[in-house]
């Protein structure tokens, strides 16, 4: 399975794969393994349940959970699948020591952000809170550690953007199965599947929120959206086209305006890039097309409903909820008030008289609530996290590798237009944080691939 940026490229990607494998047989480095079938198998069931939410959460804190914070232990089909992987790669290390060789990447600003949320446990005044923020991190961490290291090879790539393509087609379909049965403000079961949608037929998939279900589906869209410009594969090709275009018209569902301004803002970044180095093919043109004719319905209930008949006061309510951050800040700037623990300590600044009869929950900026939660110092470790992963798919994109720099793009994109809409939203969820590590970890391995040399010469070729 090959892919290329444009049909220019394709001699040059050709050539380059045939001098890899002789210097790779050549080599006395260890060569790469991609993913067994056990092991892409059991990364697809993972990735694809991180929307799903087949979970289980013990010691359930539901007032807790009403305002805004995680609710308690959970431990998901994601949670066993990262068993299973975390099994499977140990035992193949066990057997084949020259792999250990290989350098590891760790993300030591990600290690640095667990470091300083793992601290924010002493100065919370309800520790276990700050412990189910930590126990989601770890997970979210192994996530990332294990898609950053083990995929190793360009099909394994490929295997990731199949994966993502995957849970995106299938939260789709639920969205388009809500959707074409009317449901409106509403919950539906659907086997262990719950179905949430919001008043004015707002769908939130099964992540019971038009806001996680939008931002989730964006953040997953502009890399599935970016391979139809270098997969290869016919069948592999069109099954992500499908993504892409269901993709687009399960976003405008959730009428999310932060979802749609990541979509518009990543594709922006990609479409200049591609652009400015000629690598956008002919037949762009009309999918372009396809895209804007299946979007013109959902794009008018955008407008109707969140426009036009106003969105419920929810962007003023945001408004009121910042000025309490502000304070709160300003009263213990350095340490913060633990993690989890932001409801709890913005009470007694909520109860003031200028805000008593405004509508009070956790706060409405994932960068302000990790200042107030984990102190100054967590929140610059946030930062790196992110301009980390910005610059891994931004130096990927430098290298002018035929295979893999337009997916750089792609992934640091998709981290730039989720980042602004991070300022106006919580992005505590599991869904969200685990989802947003898998594209981390994904842009670190496409860094890793596209820089072979610093991590062990040929052992990461194909």
């Amino acid at each position: 399975m090959s892919f290329v940026n444009s049909d220019t490229y394709a001699g040059h990607l050709s050539s380059a794969r045939s001098d890899d494998r002789s210097a790779g047989r050549l080599s006395s480095r260890p060569v790469a393994a991609s993913l067994t079938w056990v092991e892409k198998l059991t990364l697809l069931v993972g990735i694809v349940e991180i929307p799903l939410q087949l979970d289980k959460v013990f010691g359930f804190r539901e007032q807790d959970a009403s305002l805004g914070a995680l609710g308690g232990f959970n431990v998901s089909v994601t949670t066993l699948s990262l068993i299973v992987l975390y099994g499977l790669w140990f035992c193949d290390l066990g057997l084949h020591r020259a792999r250990l060789l290989l350098k590891p990447l760790f993300g030591i600003p990600m290690l640095l952000y667990i470091s300083f949320v793992f601290l924010s446990v002493f100065s919370a005044s309800v520790s276990l809170l700050s412990l189910f923020d930590c126990f989601l991190l770890v997970q979210a961490y192994l996530l990332f550690f294990y898609v950053a290291n083990r995929l190793q090879t360009h099909a394994d790539i490929v295997f990731g953007l199949v994966a993502l393509a995957s849970t995106l087609i299938v939260e789709s379909l639920l969205i388009f199965f809500a959707a074409a049965i009317g449901l409106d403000e509403t919950e539906y079961n659907l086997g262990p599947l719950l179905l949430t949608v919001d008043a004015g037929r707002r769908h939130g998939g099964t992540m019971h929120s038009p806001v996680l279900a939008g931002s989730t589906l964006a953040l997953i869209w502009l890399p599935v959206a970016a391979s139809i410009l270098v997969l290869r594969h016919k069948w592999t090709w069109r099954f992500v086209m499908v993504a892409t275009v269901a993709g687009v018209v399960a976003i405008l569902l959730t009428q999310t305006r932060g979802a749609i301004l990541t979509s518009v803002v990543g594709s922006s970044i990609i479409g200049v890039g591609m652009f400015r180095r000629g690598w956008l093919p002919k037949w762009i043109v009309p999918v372009v097309l396809l895209l804007g004719v299946v979007s013109l319905y959902p794009l008018y209930l955008v407008y109707e409903k969140r426009v036009q008949d106003g969105d419920g006061d929810s962007a003023i309510a945001r408004k009121h909820m910042s000025l309490i951050a502000f304070e709160m800040i300003s009263e213990q700037p350095f340490f913060g008030y633990g993690a989890g623990n932001c409801h709890l300590a913005g009470k007694k600044f909520a109860d003031q008289s200028i805000y008593r009869e405004e509508w009070y929950y956790t706060i409405h900026s994932k960068y302000l609530l990790t200042w107030i939660e984990t102190g100054l110092l967590g929140l610059l470790a946030f930062l790196v996290v992110l301009a980390n992963g910005f610059w891994q798919g931004v130096s990927a994109w430098k290298t002018g590798d035929p295979t893999l720099s337009a997916l750089g793009l792609a992934l640091a994109a998709a981290l730039a237009g989720h980042s602004l809409h991070m300022a106006v939203d919580i992005f505590n969820s599991r869904t969200q944080v685990q989802m947003l590590w898998c594209i981390l970890g994904m842009t670190a391995a496409v860094h890793k691939l596209t820089h072979k040399a610093e991590f062990g010469g040929r052992a990461y070729v194909a």
